[in-house]
């Protein structure tokens, strides 16, 4: 498996495809399982997905994460992988991630998406739902959490225990860490600066975070914007709607970037041998 050294912590990734390089953030508990469903994506593009320090395979570091520090991680790992330019896909709070990636190295980012994204936590449900996370995290819950999350975001078995297996392992105070950091974030003030395409993606029945399209289109009023509903599902379009999500990003990807990596993005080939072997296995 391979990792990478940053910030004090050995960050595990997976890395598979070629082409436009998309970085998959996942929620907090949840780890690179979240985008189980994601992989079929790698026949068209190189994705990357990782597990945050603290999540899977990944270490914990000092014992903490903000999503100041997340974004970090992500940035030194396109560093190290030579990526150039990257298409930023954050599911739920992994948005914030990206929207803090995606303004602090504009340089180094071609597009954003966001699958149930928000800019900030102002509703009382979504309020309410951090502090949730938080209070089951200071309780050490992480069992109850793995089953709750694991159950909600899908209906394969492989799936929900791959999800479940990493939130109750993971460290339950980085956790809470992460949800209160991520409670207090705000990217509202700075939104102006978002230049690249902003790809945002709803569940329909997603009510309580619909709001927050909005915000985008009031305050993100310099990037190119579209937002997608998807019908007869909540906020777990990634992990129940798979084949919508999977084809909502291929349609905004190569209508950006015409489905080749243009001349800023480095062309990623997996290595000859096991790795090639291994991604032509996983495909079929």
């Amino acid at each position: 498996m391979p990792f990478i050294s940053s910030q004090g912590a050995s960050i595990h990734y997976q890395i598979k495809g070629k082409g436009v390089p998309l970085i998959f953030i996942h929620p907090p508990a949840m780890g690179a399982a979240t985008f189980y469903e994601q992989r079929w994506l790698a026949r068209d593009f190189c994705t990357v997905m990782m597990d945050a320090r603290g999540h899977g395979y990944s270490s914990s570091g000092k014992g903490t994460l903000t999503v100041e520090e997340w974004a970090q991680d992500i940035c030194n790992l396109v560093d190290e992988l030579e990526l150039g330019r990257v298409v930023l896909c954050g599911y739920s709070c992994g948005g914030s991630v990206a929207l803090e990636f995606a303004l602090r190295w504009p340089e180094k980012t071609a597009g954003v998406v966001l699958a149930g994204g928000f800019p900030v936590v102002c509703t009382t449900l979504l309020r309410q739902e951090f502090e949730t996370g938080i209070w089951i995290c200071n309780k050490g819950w992480l069992g109850l959490l793995g089953r709750m999350l694991s159950v909600a975001n899908s209906h394969k078995e492989q799936h929900e225990q791959a999800i479940y297996n990493t939130v109750r392992t993971s460290h339950a105070p980085l956790l809470s860490s992460i949800y209160t950091s991520a409670l207090h974030y705000s990217c509202t003030a700075t939104l102006s600066q978002l230049e690249a395409p902003l790809l945002l993606i709803y569940g329909s029945r997603d009510w309580y975070v619909h709001y927050y399209q909005y915000l985008f289109y009031k305050y993100a009023v310099r990037a190119p914007k579209d937002v997608v509903f998807v019908s007869g599902i909540g906020h777990q379009v990634p992990t129940l709607t798979p084949d919508s999500y999977n084809a909502i990003v291929s349609r905004f990807v190569r209508e950006n970037f015409g489905g080749q990596a243009p001349a800023f993005f480095t062309q990623f080939v997996p290595n000859k041998g096991n790795q090639r072997r291994e991604l032509e296995k996983e495909l079929t």
